[in-house]
């Protein structure tokens, strides 16, 4: 056991790399400048000597949040057992390399996870490309569709599906960001899964059209096995989320969004090729 207050770090197995060297990583990457940034938690990117690492450090906000630190495990313990669930179903993720929390009694101080970079590309950007074959293209939504579906199917629910937490390596849709996606037999339904599609469809992305969205949707109802009028019903549900959330969200003013159409209201401004 490790003393109250002191960092306890665990190293994937075969990692050349022990705790202590570890702790060093992680404050090297913590005194560059952030990748990202929120009040959840900061990344940073950090690379040498071949090695090309990811550090995300998670942040205690909230009286509310610090009491249910106290009663789960942290968010870096949570990644690296979400991850190997994921990986053990054969979903690409971001392979954790090591995790590191700190807690006084109860009180969870700090944590952070390393994970190894990925290759490819976000989504988002994939779709955008102009220089791709439209066959390329739609077989990339189709992908997103089935590979979300498979995620339900396989009893998970992403916590931020997210354009930006989803990326393509050669055909191959990797799934990051996993801090509050969750395992279960009650997480495939869908009053869980609905949300994902609203996630993963409120953003504008240029070059993708509401044809496109479709073309997501049914790679996932066929995967699912939904019929049409099951299809139907609930994609009329995600359409009328959709539209809220853009409100709440983006700022769309009310009586915009009820006055276009919901074409008109996902269109962005430059485009990929046409769909």
């Amino acid at each position: 056991m490790t003393p109250d207050g002191k960092w306890r770090v665990f190293v994937r197995r075969g990692d050349p790399w022990s705790p202590e060297r570890w702790t060093a990583v992680v404050g090297e990457a913590r005194a560059t400048s952030p990748v990202h940034g929120s009040k959840h938690a900061t990344t940073h990117h950090w690379s040498s000597g071949g090695r090309d690492v990811y550090v995300k450090n998670y942040h205690s906000y909230g009286r509310l949040t610090m009491l249910k630190d106290c009663l789960r495990p942290s968010k870096a313990r949570h990644v690296q057992r979400i991850s190997a669930r994921l990986a053990a179903e054969s979903f690409v993720v971001p392979e954790v390399l090591a995790i590191g929390e700190r807690r006084c009694g109860p009180f969870l101080r700090g944590a952070w996870v390393a994970t190894a970079a990925l290759t490819g590309t976000p989504v988002a950007v994939e779709l955008a490309r102009t220089d791709r074959q439209l066959d390329t293209k739609r077989a990339t939504l189709r992908a997103l569709g089935t590979a979300v579906a498979r995620l339900h199917q396989a009893n998970f629910t992403a916590g931020d599906l997210v354009p930006s937490n989803v990326w393509v390596d050669e055909g191959r849709v990797v799934f990051l960001d996993l801090d509050r996606t969750v395992a279960g037999h009650w997480a495939s339904s869908w009053w869980r899964v609905r949300r994902n599609l609203v996630q993963l469809n409120r953003h504008v992305l240029p070059g993708v059209s509401v044809t496109d969205r479709l073309r997501v949707y049914r790679a996932y109802t066929r995967a699912r096995d939904w019929d049409a009028t099951l299809a139907r019903r609930r994609l009329g549900w995600v359409v009328r989320k959709t539209i809220q959330r853009r409100q709440r969200f983006d700022g769309v003013p009310r009586d915009y969004a009820t006055r276009v159409s919901f074409r008109e209201l996902m269109r962005a401004s430059t485009g990929g090729p046409a769909s």
